[in-house]
């Protein structure tokens, strides 16, 4: 199993950075590369076994990933799963904490490498593109948090 993470304290409490980041309607303002949240207004993302789609650019076309809710902690913690092509399935950890007042904000990625000659790719190529990644994902929730806290 290869399991990438990456945690940063954010200027906003866990309440506020949870109900922002786990609104399907914000997804494009924070998540890279996603072109479209497809029947975004109706999706629901909150009890087990709810399902949504994202339609991500990946390598310059648009590529469709799939994601099945697997457990919803309000405030503490939300667990789903994805498939999309070209890689494995990954298992997705969202955890909130408090840190001082701030959101300690930690995105886990985890997958079974595939077998064959794949099994290389998704070894040394697959990690390094997940971190960067989740590490853009921090970068712009903390742009638009801070944007928030200096507008108030």
């Amino acid at each position: 199993m290869v399991r990438v993470d990456v945690t940063r304290d954010l200027p906003v409490s866990v309440a506020e950075g949870f109900d922002y980041i786990t609104d399907v309607r914000n997804w494009r303002s924070y998540w890279p590369g996603v072109i479209e949240v497809p029947d975004e207004e109706n999706v629901a993302w909150s009890e087990p076994g709810d399902e949504a789609s994202v339609i991500l650019r990946v390598r310059g076309r648009p590529t469709e990933m799939r994601m099945k809710l697997s457990e919803f902690r309000p405030y503490e913690g939300v667990f789903y799963e994805s498939t999309q092509e070209g890689v494995p399935d990954f298992w997705h950890e969202r955890l909130f904490k408090d840190s001082q007042g701030s959101l300690r904000y930690t995105l886990v990625i985890a997958f079974e490498p595939r077998k064959g000659v794949q099994w290389l790719v998704d070894r040394l190529l697959v990690p390094r593109i997940v971190r960067r990644s989740l590490v853009e994902t921090l970068d712009n929730l903390e742009r638009i948090f801070r944007q928030r806290e200096h507008a108030t």
